[in-house]
């Protein structure tokens, strides 16, 4: 391998141009590329323009102050505190596209001012794992095609029903008991 030999005057002038470089950041820089897809490349090269870059203060500054304007609407309506949280609106809404679920480790309480129902598409079921009570002031009403109490097959008696040995021969045909 051959020796490389510098002169001083090769070395003195790659040190003035490394010196004039330091000087001048633009010595060497190219000119920002437009704000286009690169062929096949899907992240855009930006032109950082003054007018660009104000542009884009311009709207994060309209987003953040939109993003606040949301931020000031949920804090009206939704209190955080360590004990809980209360969400107190004129009209609620609790949409699930499939389940909802809702579950306490203690106690769930359901109060309407006016009147409370529970509805759905196919089947209701209430269970309690000790007692269920029903109660109301007037009357309670239960309406369906049959009433089985205790999955029972039995008809209930009803005024004038035919009774012998203890069993009713022929009774009510919707409300049956065990």
């Amino acid at each position: 391998m051959k020796p490389l030999t510098l002169t001083l005057m090769t070395i003195m002038l790659l040190a003035q141009f490394s010196l004039a470089s330091a000087a001048d950041p633009n010595i060497r820089q190219t000119p920002p590329r437009p704000m286009a897809p690169l062929q096949g490349g899907n992240i855009p090269q930006l032109q950082l323009t003054p007018d660009y870059l104000y542009q884009q203060i311009t709207a994060l500054q309209q987003q953040v102050a939109n993003l606040q304007g949301q931020v000031n609407a949920l804090r009206s309506v939704v209190q955080v505190t360590p004990q809980g949280a209360t969400i107190q609106a004129e009209n609620l809404v609790l949409n699930a596209g499939k389940t909802l679920t809702m579950s306490s480790g203690k106690g769930t309480n359901l109060t309407a001012g006016d009147n409370l129902g529970l509805s759905s598409g196919k089947t209701i079921s209430l269970q309690g794992g000790q007692d269920v009570t029903a109660e109301g002031a007037g009357k309670i009403k239960l309406k369906a095609p049959q009433i089985i109490l205790n999955d029972g097959n039995k008809p209930i008696a009803l005024k004038d029903s035919p009774v012998a040995g203890g069993k009713v021969m022929s009774g009510s045909t919707s409300v049956f008991a065990q």
